[in-house]
């Protein structure tokens, strides 16, 4: 089953906006367990970009297919930081 569509861009850009959005999407195409198992886990994420990032699994957005960034790159900071 393909994934329905949603676009994040010119949208409320709260995270419990776009989740109810997405949430109601899915539930829209029969996808009820899919937009449980989606709040469940957006809600116990810990940052909106990991937010964005797995709703974005669920449906598709203008970040689905996009690599999700590495948190060792995060972790390593600004170049010039020292």
């Amino acid at each position: 089953m393909s994934k329905p569509k949603m676009n994040l861009v010119g949208e409320d850009g709260n995270i419990f906006a776009i989740l109810g959005r997405a949430s109601r999407l899915l539930k829209r195409e029969g996808m009820h367990e899919e937009a449980k198992e989606m709040f469940e886990r957006v809600t116990s994420s810990g940052s909106y970009d990991e937010a964005l990032c797995i709703v974005s699994e669920y449906v598709e957005t203008e970040l689905s297919g996009l690599p999700s960034r590495n948190k060792s790159n995060k972790d390593k900071g600004d170049a010039h930081e020292r």
